[in-house]
């Protein structure tokens, strides 16, 4: 990686990620750092820009340490700021080589780059049954629902018109013991499921794309069909699509990203 240059100060792209037909994706904006940078003022930032999710890029000997910040708290694991900082390392920052490791809090993440696709490789995680009164009354009737190792909370409703027709309190949705509510019924608008996610401890009412409520959904796939892949479509205002293959370890989460505006960052 010694043809790429970090010497131009804090550079920052304002990337959709996630996007497809008829979907825009979900905003992250990855901030690139000549060095580390102190939590408090990334997460300033975070608070400034008011994304989902601000992604914090800087360059290692052995690859790319990434932080990702909601506009309250730094987070573990993050799905679409991580397409979006592969995003720009393939068309902005140039790097060679098809495959790219990220540093974060959960663990190394290992990115693809493709012509016509982008990669990443997340957790998979173990799921476990919960009663449903877990979920309250915050999202209507439900078939069934599952909690995570990493404190999400995964809900399946009755039908895609209920899904979309879900109008949660945002009380009932914060006494829900889960950072991440993931709401999902079967089928949808060309996609095997279709979700719906809410993070209201982490500062974000509704997550209009989220990749990495797939590493909870494919196990979860994988028991109800015994398939090892699936299409999702996230139905928010702004609509997100993901494709995801379970692996014994790993779940890949596959997308397409585009820079929307892209500037200098003088925080």
């Amino acid at each position: 990686m010694s043809e790429i240059s970090t010497d131009f100060g804090r550079r920052m792209w304002w990337v959709d990620a996630f996007i497809g037909e008829g979907a825009r994706g979900n905003p992250a904006v990855v901030v690139l750092l000549e060095s580390d940078l102190a939590t408090v003022h990334c997460q300033q930032i975070a608070a400034e820009l008011g994304v989902s999710e601000t992604a914090f890029l800087r360059r290692t000997r052995d690859g790319w340490d990434l932080r990702c910040f909601t506009p309250t708290v730094e987070v573990d694991l993050f799905g679409h700021a991580t397409l979006a900082a592969l995003h720009v390392l393939a068309t902005d920052l140039g790097v060679s080589g098809p495959e790219q490791v990220f540093t974060t809090r959960s663990g190394p993440i290992v990115g693809r780059i493709s012509p016509r696709q982008l990669t990443i490789e997340l957790p998979r995680h173990e799921i476990a049954d919960v009663p449903l009164d877990t979920v309250g009354g915050a999202l209507g009737a439900l078939h069934h629902a599952w909690t995570t190792e990493a404190g999400a909370l995964v809900a399946l409703v009755d039908s895609y018109d209920a899904l979309c027709g879900i109008d949660p309190d945002a009380v009932e949705m914060f006494l829900v013991p889960a950072s991440l509510i993931v709401a999902v019924c079967e089928g949808g608008i060309d996609a095997d499921v279709t979700i719906r996610v809410f993070a209201p401890r982490l500062g974000v009412r509704e997550d209009p794309v989220t990749g990495s409520a797939l590493c909870a959904l494919a196990p979860i796939w994988k028991a109800r069909t015994g398939e090892d892949q699936l299409l999702v479509r996230q139905v928010s205002r702004r609509g997100g699509v993901m494709a995801a293959a379970l692996f014994e370890d790993h779940v890949e989460v596959i997308g397409r990203a585009r820079t929307f505006m892209s500037g200098d960052l003088w925080a």
